[in-house]
């Protein structure tokens, strides 16, 4: 009996310090893994879906729009343009795209006559290029834009990537989710002036240095990953003014999630003008210094 319970014993403390051994992460690899996370990012933002080549957004308005270095409507300065190189045309929610010039192309495809290609209704966003340049449509609440990029822009070219703070596992905290039910809807502003309504399916608690904190997560009830926007005291000086950006995993069978600030990464409008970001709601504004994650860049 004594040698069963010895053995019982053994056994619980082997569980044991294997919990505990899991729990503990190695400062090294953790380092690492956030290297790798940060190497990540600044490939996106060099690629040809990032930030760094936009140099345009275009607010059309109903019916025909020019489109050129001497267009009267979305006028662009950029060498590879002619003077007009085509026709928007906005018409009951969907775009059309009228080309004056040979050489554009829908989707790889060179079209020459007008081409449908913007209806959220059946799904349908398409991309054109010319030359370097590339566009898209965007919607941003009653609002139609085009976006247009430069593949070959020189910031993509210059770019040699985004300051952070020192890496520090004291930001990887421990926190939990609070369900609202039902759900809540928040109101978000974005640079552009536009406010609209957010699904929040709940909020993030943790504590830090003995004071407790919450974030509104923006996400559905039954995302696996939650959204946060999130302010600090760094914001407008070490880091961007208008907040940022942090992805969380959720896991549906605990309350529990890991908030990585070593994650935190700035959003577009800090790498262009061209962007319409939302901005963390004011219940997102923490009275922490967050010295953790992506810094300031750049004049936006």
């Amino acid at each position: 009996m004594e040698l069963k319970i010895r053995f019982v014993l053994l056994i619980l403390v082997m569980i044991s310090c294997t919990g505990r051994s899991e729990l503990k992460l190695d400062p090294e690899s953790y380092r690492e893994k956030i290297d790798e996370w940060h190497e990540a990012q600044m490939d996106f933002l060099r690629s040809d879906e990032g930030y760094l080549n936009l140099i345009g957004l275009h607010w059309l308005e109903d019916g025909k729009n020019s489109f050129g270095t001497k267009s009267v409507d979305l006028k662009v300065i950029h060498s590879d343009l002619p003077d007009v190189l085509g026709y928007f045309i906005l018409e009951e929610d969907k775009v059309f795209f009228e080309p004056q010039v040979s050489g554009i192309q829908l989707e790889s495809k060179e079209v020459n006559e007008k081409v449908l290609i913007f209806d959220l209704r059946d799904g349908l966003d398409l991309h054109m290029d010319y030359g370097s340049l590339h566009w898209n449509i965007i919607k941003r609440g009653d609002k139609f834009g085009v976006r247009l990029r430069d593949l070959e822009a020189k910031e993509v070219i210059d770019f040699e990537g985004v300051d952070r703070f020192p890496v520090d596992l004291k930001w990887r905290i421990k926190a939990r989710f609070v369900p609202y039910e039902p759900v809540k809807e928040i109101m978000i502003s974005n640079v552009v002036g536009q406010v609209m309504p957010n699904i929040s399916s709940g909020y993030v608690e943790f504590e830090f240095e003995n004071k407790l904190y919450r974030l509104d997560a923006l996400a559905n009830p039954d995302d696996d990953e939650l959204f946060l926007m999130f302010a600090d005291k760094t914001s407008g000086d070490l880091s961007y003014g208008g907040g940022r950006y942090m992805y969380v995993d959720r896991d549906f069978t605990s309350e529990e999630i890991i908030l990585d600030f070593n994650k935190a990464y700035n959003p577009p409008c800090v790498y262009t003008a061209y962007a319409t970001c939302p901005l963390p709601p004011k219940q997102n504004v923490l009275d922490l210094e967050v010295n953790a994650g992506h810094k300031n860049f750049g004049k936006h």
